[in-house]
This record gives structure tokens, sequence and C-alpha cells, in this order.
């Protein structure tokens, strides 16, 4: 099995990461309902605000700015909430793709496959799938470099923590590059398949033609050998024919036609009329025995 060129890599990861897009802006959406319904809950609203002036001691600025604060975090935790899911829906995307199929839909439209790097992947000619194990690591390095990193720095620069989420900012840069740098050069594993022991492979396609080159090449070699012998064979023949053409008395070769002698008949029949009679014989004789001279 061949290494699987980069570009299949970059355009199996831009289908899988357009997948992963199209979720977040469905939940994104999700999210943006369930803060429109929140802040249009009249009755709810109201039972707070009177809940914070009851509590607050007269003091109704500091009822009405305990209010909003509430209604912030509440809003804060549904998108924080939105990007769990996204980390969720991603990870359990590629580690259900990974198990079950050993492929995702990117991988698959590209003709790749994940297998185990080791002797049973080699052996399996990249069909088999990898372990339940090996599919969650794989999947977790992948989700946490792809979307993970990303979303904790959101969810941290929402909270206020400006320093950490730009730290945590920096970290997704280097964790993806260090993901996925060595899957175009060099050996073509991720940080993702050294992790899970893994390897990316030509799939369906690669597996194919491996067996088709590995079978091709054995007739070939097969009908050579047969060619050999068979040369081998006509070579023997042709010296044994040499061979008795040579030896006196010797029997004539393979396929040629004996020569008779002239005054022969045909084999094992008589004499050819006309023909001069053999030595110390005289005429033949007349019916009634007599000779003539």
């Amino acid at each position: 099995m061949t290494r699987a060129p980069g570009w299949r890599r970059v355009t199996a990861w831009l289908v899988d990461y357009a997948l992963v897009i199209t979720v977040a802006v469905l939940l994104g959406f999700l999210t943006f309902h369930r803060i429109s319904a929140m802040l249009g809950d009249v009755d709810g609203l109201a039972g707070t605000g009177v809940w914070k002036v009851v509590t607050s001691d007269g003091d109704l600025a500091e009822a009405g700015q305990a209010l909003g604060q509430s209604l912030w975090r509440r809003s804060i935790r549904a998108v924080q909430q939105g990007f769990a899911l996204l980390v969720i829906a991603t990870f359990l995307y590629q580690f259900l793709a990974l198990a079950f199929a050993g492929t995702t839909l990117g991988k698959a439209l590209l003709g790749l496959r994940v297998s185990p790097a080791g002797e049973a992947g080699d052996a399996a000619g990249g069909a088999a799938r990898p372990g339940r194990r090996a599919a969650a690591v794989r999947a977790a390095v992948t989700t946490v470099a792809d979307v993970g990193l990303l979303s904790l720095a959101c969810c941290l620069l929402l909270s206020g923590a400006f320093l950490a989420s730009g730290v945590v900012l920096v970290l997704t840069v280097v964790v993806y590059l260090a993901n996925a740098t060595p899957a175009l050069v060099g050996g073509r594993r991720s940080l993702a398949d050294r992790c899970a022991g893994t390897r990316v492979r030509g799939g369906l396609i690669g597996a194919t033609a491996a067996v088709t080159a590995r079978y091709t090449a054995r007739g070939g070699r097969a009908a050579w050998q047969a060619a050999q012998r068979v040369a081998d064979a006509e070579r023997t023949r042709a010296v044994v024919g040499r061979g008795r053409q040579l030896l006196p008395g010797g029997r004539a070769a393979v396929g040629e036609v004996p020569v008779q002698p002239l005054d022969a008949g045909p084999a094992g029949g008589s004499p050819i009329a006309g023909a001069a009679p053999a030595a110390g014989g005289g005429p033949p004789p007349d019916d009634d025995g007599a000779r003539h001279f």
C-alpha cells in the first residue's frame, strides 16, 4: 500500500471540516433562537425582575444591574453549551465513522481509509478498521486540533478571560500545525495517527490496485517460467535431432521423411515394374517357369 497523496488528504479534510462548519451553523441558529426565546419570555423576566427588586433593599439600580447580569450569564451559558455540543458532535462523527467504517465521508470520497499502522494493517492491505480504542484516540486528537481548542478560546473570551483566551488561541494554532504538517510530509502520519497507531492508506481504490498488481506480477512470472520451459524443451529436441543425423545408421530426426532407394517400391510392397533385377538373378520367369534369353 502506497502512502496517501497530500492533496487527497487536504481535500478529504476540507470535506469533513465543511460538515463541522455546517453543524456549527445549525448550532448557532439554535443558540440564537434560545437566547431570543429567553429574552422574549416576558413573564419570566417580570418574575425575575420583581424578585431582584424585592431582594435589593430598595436599590433599584442594583436590581436592574443584577437582572442584566443574570440575562448575560444565561446568554453566555447558552453560547458555551453550543460550543460544547459542537465539540461532542465532531468527536462522535469521527469516532463512529472510524470505528464502524474505517473512514470518514471526506476520506471515502477521496478513496482513503484509516487502518492500523502495524503488521495487521499491512497484512490486510489497508482494509482493516482501527480498534475502538484507536478510533477514540484518533477522534479525540482530531477534535481537539480542529475545533476543541478554538471553542475553548471563544468560551474564555466570552467569559472575560482575555489573557487565557489569547494563550489558548496561540496553542490552537500550534496544535493544528503539529497535527496537519506531518500528514503532508515524510511518512504522511498526522499527530492523531501517531497517537492512535493508525495510518491513512489508499482505501478501496488502493487495495484493489495493490491486489491487482500482486496477482498480475505472479501471473507474469508463471507465464515467463512456462515460456522458458517450452524454449528449453525445443532446444533439447533440436540437439537430439542433430545428434541422430550425425550418427551412422541413426534414426531420422523428428519430422524428417526417410529417403527410399529409387528401385524400391512402396514400403513393404513389391519392386517397381521395369526395374533392374537384383544381383545374381535373371529375368522374371514366364507362367510356365521358362526363362527368356
